[in-house]
């Protein structure tokens, strides 16, 4: 059951979202377009199903993330908390269509794991490079781009 201050809280973010975005300059607010725009073709939301044994029964749970493609054949960065554990996982792409996926590898110190998309062959996806981070400071602005609470 969801709580009843929940659509409460989310209008007032938005409006709260809303209204910040009014003071950015518009010089800023060109940057996360265009940082947007170069990402957001590499990013998935990820739907997970994975099985747990209850006293004798089987039970499914569903769950969803979000991942990044990095490269053209469709290995996909997230979190081992979102696919670490998953039966199944469903990747919506950023053309809403919906692609199966495999766990490829997983670290759960880092929390790091790797899907790739089951494409057909020779189909190349869009991707995101890594960046260096070397050139940042304390303070700079950065993005977190994905779907949290599959929004």
């Amino acid at each position: 059951m969801q709580p009843r201050f929940l659509p409460a809280l989310f209008a007032l973010l938005l409006f709260s979202t809303a209204s910040l975005a009014q003071d950015i300059p518009d010089s800023v607010r060109s940057a996360v377009d265009v940082a947007i725009a170069k990402v957001k073709p590499a990013l998935v939301r990820i739907g997970v199903v994975w099985t747990d044994y209850n006293e004798g029964r089987e039970e499914k749970y569903e769950a969803s993330g979000s991942g990044t493609i990095i490269t053209g054949e469709g290995h996909v960065v997230t979190n081992h908390h979102v696919a670490g554990h998953a039966t199944r996982m469903f990747c919506t792409l950023a053309t809403k269509e919906v692609i199966e996926a495999d766990l490829v590898g997983k670290d759960p110190q880092t929390d790091i794991a790797i899907i790739k998309l089951r494409g057909e062959p020779g189909r190349i996806f869009p991707t995101a490079e890594f960046g260096d981070s070397s050139g940042l400071s304390v303070g700079d602005i950065v993005l977190a781009m994905g779907s949290p609470l599959s929004l």
